[in-house]
């Protein structure tokens, strides 16, 4: 709190004392932030990351069907690398995160790699079916439980909202 009173930036705060930016904002009292600060609290940075990724996938699901399949695969490729460390959900709602790495998607929650030609093979076999897969089992891929919910992020599966 010293540092804090007596001018010192949150970031030299975090290098000085060796403290997350959420540890030392917890030391400080509490007030009511204005908007439009020049340093954003964690959970901003978290909602501008959401946010940013949310923004990503809608645009890559909205120029999914204009793209030649070579171009669709390279993109879809590049989304996985973008989108790697974050927490997805499998259909019995269990949380798993992924890396890349070379040419191979590495589960959390697996010990076998998935390939990135298998990852091709179901995004072909998803785009085969208009984007209206029922289940990972549809996809007939090995890592299909952990591929489905990274499509339907990706809006590459488009889940049917109730009427």
């Amino acid at each position: 709190m010293e540092l804090h009173k007596s001018g010192v930036k949150i970031d030299q705060i975090m290098k000085t004392t060796g403290l997350s930016r959420a540890s030392v904002h917890s030391y400080l009292p509490y007030m009511k932030i204005p908007y439009k600060l020049d340093e954003l609290s964690a959970n901003a940075e978290r909602i501008c990351l959401y946010l940013e990724r949310q923004q990503k996938c809608a645009e890559f699901g909205a120029k999914l069907s204009t793209l030649r399949e070579c171009e669709r695969e390279e993109e879809l490729w590049n989304m996985l690398v973008y989108l790697q460390g974050c927490i997805f959900l499998t259909t019995k709602g269990l949380k798993f995160t992924y890396k890349i790495k070379g040419g191979e998607m590495f589960v959390n929650r697996k010990s076998k790699s998935i390939t990135q030609a298998t990852v091709f093979m179901a995004s072909r076999k998803a785009m085969e079916l208009e984007g209206t897969v029922a289940g990972p089992k549809k996809l007939g891929t090995f890592g299909a439980s952990y591929l489905y919910p990274v499509f339907v992020r990706i809006r590459v599966i488009r889940l049917d909202e109730p009427d």
